[in-house]
């Protein structure tokens, strides 16, 4: 009789949070790095009640303080940026970090105002994301670049180094939804935004659609991503999650709990085995903190080992 592999226990990404000290940031990131996170993300607004850091920035410290560890975007907001700059700075980020970073690219728009900064209308966000996403990918690949299109031109653009291999673009998706947001897209395979949205079951839901345009190769699962913290008592993880949905999303615990992962150690390893049932690889975790080189650490001591424990052949 021939054994079957059980289904495994996904890696898991930390996201960062949007602003920590240095004294304090530097240390969670070596430790998530030393302690087996298999990425690290950083995210994107510009518009914010709280101290906010910028995307492409961020990108660039992390890849010169890590060296072995997968880093991106999660997600960059590509339709209100310039495609051509978003195209140097992603390829200067995969340069400078010897060929580590992944794109993660999305639709955002929880601040409508920040597309009215870029000049590009709340509800034309996703065909412009459709053309950048393949102009990125040009500008990547192809020594002179003239592009005329319905939302950029551009003649004669050349970019060096261009990244010795394709960056991975990793579009963004949540569960279906009974109708379409504003400017809505098949960009994301459901709906364009990154999957800080998904329990589970809402992740299976959405995987096994496997909706995208030609143009975007995708192998699935992507890795959903859940708002996070982590506590060694019940209630202090729902004590530092619950002020922070308030703060930066505008909505209680109650209402956004499906998208969290929340709680002690055991609870977090239970909410992971039931991606990985459902068929996610890897999970993304934005972890909000009052401690985060703490919180890592207790990732890193009491979750990842958990996880790995899982990894058996049956």
């Amino acid at each position: 009789m021939t054994s079957a592999a059980a289904p495994s226990n996904p890696q898991l990404g930390l996201v960062l949070p949007p602003a920590v000290p240095p004294d304090r940031l530097w240390p969670a990131v070596e430790a998530a790095e030393a302690g087996g996170f298999g990425s690290i993300w950083v995210t994107d607004r510009t518009l914010s009640d709280v101290p906010w850091l910028e995307t492409l920035t961020y990108l660039g410290a992390l890849a010169a303080r890590t060296s072995r560890v997968t880093i991106g975007t999660s997600v960059i907001c590509a339709a209100r940026r310039n495609p051509v700059l978003t195209a140097h700075a992603l390829a200067s980020a995969q340069y400078l970090s010897g060929g580590r970073v992944v794109a993660g690219v999305g639709l955002g728009g929880l601040r409508p105002g920040e597309y009215e900064l870029s000049g590009v209308p709340l509800n034309r966000r996703a065909p412009v994301t459709d053309e950048y996403i393949g102009l990125l990918r040009r500008l990547w690949s192809e020594e002179t670049v003239d592009h005329a299109g319905e939302h950029f031109t551009c003649s004669g653009v050349q970019l060096s180094p261009r990244p010795e291999k394709p960056i991975p673009i990793w579009a963004a998706a949540t569960p279906p939804v009974p109708s379409p947001a504003p400017g809505g897209s098949a960009t994301a395979g459901c709906r364009s935004t990154w999957g800080p949205t998904c329990s589970g079951r809402g992740w299976r839901r959405c995987a096994g659609m496997r909706r995208r345009p030609a143009a975007i190769p995708m192998r699935w699962p992507r890795p959903p991503t859940s708002f996070a913290a982590i506590g060694r008592r019940d209630g202090e993880a729902a004590a530092v999650l619950g002020p922070a949905g308030e703060n930066i999303f505008g909505v209680g615990l109650d209402r956004m709990s499906a998208a969290c992962m929340y709680g002690t150690p055991d609870r977090w390893v239970d909410t992971i085995g039931e991606f990985g049932e459902a068929g996610a690889q890897n999970v993304n975790t934005l972890l909000f903190s009052t401690d985060l080189a703490r919180d890592v650490e207790i990732v890193v001591n009491e979750v990842l080992p958990q996880l790995a424990e899982g990894l058996v052949a049956v």
